[in-house]
């Protein structure tokens, strides 16, 4: 089993290059910044083998951080319920999808999520699935594709098949969408 970490951080205007210069070329960091949802925010991703790994790496990387930069962090530990893409160049831009759960319907939403991935991986990579091990119940998702213009085409294609979305609607309560944009030296890029 693998865990990850996403680490959102909402920047003040025109520091988003101080935070992203900090933080870049991190080993095993993915480092995005949102194109299309809410602007200056950076989104930092990273994995580990064990939740105690994830863990313990944790005040070092928030320790990078440059506080008066910053307005505010989210941090979210989550478990990978899908194959892992590994680190390295898979796409331009980077897509996060995330989907607030009704209380007690996690276990329903994993399982329609694992069984409609395979069909869906046959469209396009995905860096992984997750669920996350504290606060709100939270399913989410990050793809990686070329350009804004083969997310478009891949998205239509899926939906247009009837192989995606996984038909989760009723046990969500609120759903997120953003296009990132990896930074130079991102772990994912």
């Amino acid at each position: 089993m693998s865990y990850a970490e996403t680490i959102i951080l909402d920047i003040r205007i025109g520091q988003v290059p101080v935070v992203v210069s900090v933080l870049k070329g991190r080993d095993g960091l993915g480092v995005w910044v949102s194109e299309i949802g809410v602007l200056n925010r950076v989104v930092l991703f990273r994995t580990a083998d064990t939740y105690a790994a994830l863990l313990d790496e944790r005040p070092e990387l928030l320790a990078a951080i440059p506080q008066d930069a910053i307005k505010s962090a989210d941090v979210t530990s989550w478990r990978i319920i899908s194959p892992l893409l590994p680190a390295g160049a898979h796409g331009g831009v980077y897509e996060w999808r995330c989907y607030e759960m009704k209380l007690g319907q996690v276990g329903d939403v994993e399982e329609a999520f694992v069984a409609s991935l395979p069909p869906r991986l046959e469209l396009s990579k995905l860096v992984c699935g997750m669920v996350s091990l504290e606060g709100t119940p939270r399913l989410a998702h990050i793809w990686p594709y070329a350009d804004m213009n083969a997310r478009m085409e891949t998205r239509a294609q899926a939906v247009a098949s009837g192989i995606w979305p996984p038909k989760v609607a009723s046990h969500l309560n609120i759903m997120e969408n953003a296009i990132l944009l990896p930074a130079k030296d991102s772990a994912w890029r």
